[in-house]
């Protein structure tokens, strides 16, 4: 697998992730922002990359910076679990995307930071965990595990022992649009 490939399959994977799946996830909550032009081409820099064509791996690591138009994902290693090369894909297929440490995704205004994320393609799944925090400008959401089903739209927040062994509960800050207008 030459490295071209394997940079196609980190864009499909986080075309999949973001365009398809947190957005459409959170559509009708105030964290909808992570929409973006997936057919823009997209950057990814580390400090190495290492291909395990026997484990079906590709592994970034090192100040992972990910970057399509205002999208940017950094984490300090990128694993991506990918099938072998279908006969008409000259990427093959991914089958799960794991971000380890220092978790940022951002597009904007929209950011989530955790210490760890996952993104299953077979169920749709996607999760980040420790120490979760989503802003929207001035609201936030703040909790231990964050759980996304991107095949039917339902997120939820939930609360636990962060690893400091403080928390425990999920935290909201909404700030009230300035249009309080009685209606």
């Amino acid at each position: 697998m030459t490295v071209r490939q394997l940079g196609a399959i980190f864009a499909a994977g986080l075309s999949v992730l973001v365009a398809g799946g947190v957005a459409a996830a959170q559509e009708n909550s105030p964290f909808g922002g992570f929409k973006h032009d997936s057919s823009e081409p997209i950057e990814i820099t580390s400090d190495s990359l290492e291909v395990r064509q026997s484990e079906q791996r590709a592994i970034f690591a090192g100040a992972v910076e990910a970057g399509q138009g205002t999208l940017r994902l950094n984490a300090d290693r990128v694993i991506v679990a990918y099938d072998q090369q279908e006969q008409n894909n000259e990427t093959g297929a991914i089958r799960n995307m794991k971000a380890e440490g220092n978790v940022f995704l951002t597009n904007g205004a929209e950011t989530a930071t955790g210490r760890f994320a996952e993104y299953d393609v077979i169920t749709g799944m996607m999760f980040m965990r420790g120490e979760v925090i989503l802003t929207q400008g001035t609201n936030v959401v703040s909790g231990e595990l964050l759980e996304i089903n991107l095949n039917t739209g339902r997120a939820q927040m939930k609360g636990g022992v962060t690893t400091t062994g403080t928390g425990g509960r999920v935290k909201s800050i909404f700030t009230p649009s300035a249009n309080t207008g009685s209606n």
